[in-house]
């Protein structure tokens, strides 16, 4: 058998597409893909119903499959979730767990090479999509990247914005300077009130039917923010920057 992504390699059997599983439909009724405008980014939490993963393992066989090509560019659709800002969290960990229970590469350790290939390729996406939604900055990101939206750069930030940055910068580091941590802790919270402000124009906007390009950008721009913000808050409680 081939690893053409359409039948399973081990007994032939039709398998869901990516773009079949992330609408909840069975293989045979597979539609091409709705553009980035379509009603799967524009479902409000409370009409998106999740659908079932792409099959990782053969439904007929159970024989771990290979990943098909492009599945992973949607990280909903590795978990079976419904593209949406808003997420259940139990719901998540639950889909995570039952997964990777089923696709942990020990269950396949006197499987054939091909199959312990198979089982890597899976879950190293399956972690990489967990973490990818469970952070809800994130999420937003990917759910831009899966609509053709492309992140703010800092260095692309109005000129406002990075001398404000830079007066907020120096105001830490005389906080730090002067001893105590009444000052840091005072800058920090107006960093953190910010950074839920944020947070939550984000959710608003992503939650919205369909979104206008300039509210997506708008989203974007907040993400910058949120990188600023981060960094900011991890330099006020002396962790190291993540890398």
């Amino acid at each position: 058998m081939s690893e053409s992504g359409t039948t399973c390699w081990s007994c032939g059997a039709a398998r869901a597409s990516p773009d079949a599983a992330a609408f909840g439909l069975r293989p045979s009724q597979a539609k091409p893909a709705p553009p980035p405008d379509a009603a799967a980014f524009g479902l409000r939490p409370s009409q998106a119903k999740p659908a079932p993963p792409y099959d990782a393992l053969c439904p007929s066989c159970g024989k771990v499959q290979p990943p098909p090509a492009g599945a992973f560019k949607d990280k909903f659709a590795v978990l079976g979730l419904p593209r949406g800002f808003a997420l259940d969290q139990g719901e998540l960990d639950k889909r995570f767990g039952d997964l990777a229970r089923k696709l942990h590469p020990d269950r396949f350790a006197r499987a054939t090479a091909r199959e312990r290939r198979f089982s890597l390729e899976q879950t190293t996406a399956l972690n990489d999509a967990y973490r990818t939604l469970q952070d809800p900055a994130r999420r937003a990101e990917h759910l831009l990247e899966l609509r053709g939206v492309r992140p703010v750069a800092d260095t692309a930030m109005p000129e406002e914005f990075l001398e404000e940055a830079m007066a907020d910068r120096e105001k830490l580091l005389e906080a730090k300077m002067e001893g105590g941590n009444d000052g840091v802790e005072q800058l920090a919270k107006a960093i953190r009130e910010k950074r839920d402000a944020a947070m939550t124009e984000i959710g608003g906007i992503l939650g919205e039917p369909d979104p206008e390009a300039a509210r997506l950008s708008r989203v974007a721009e907040l993400l910058a923010l949120l990188r600023y913000y981060k960094r900011y808050l991890d330099e006020a409680a002396g962790r190291a920057p993540e890398l």
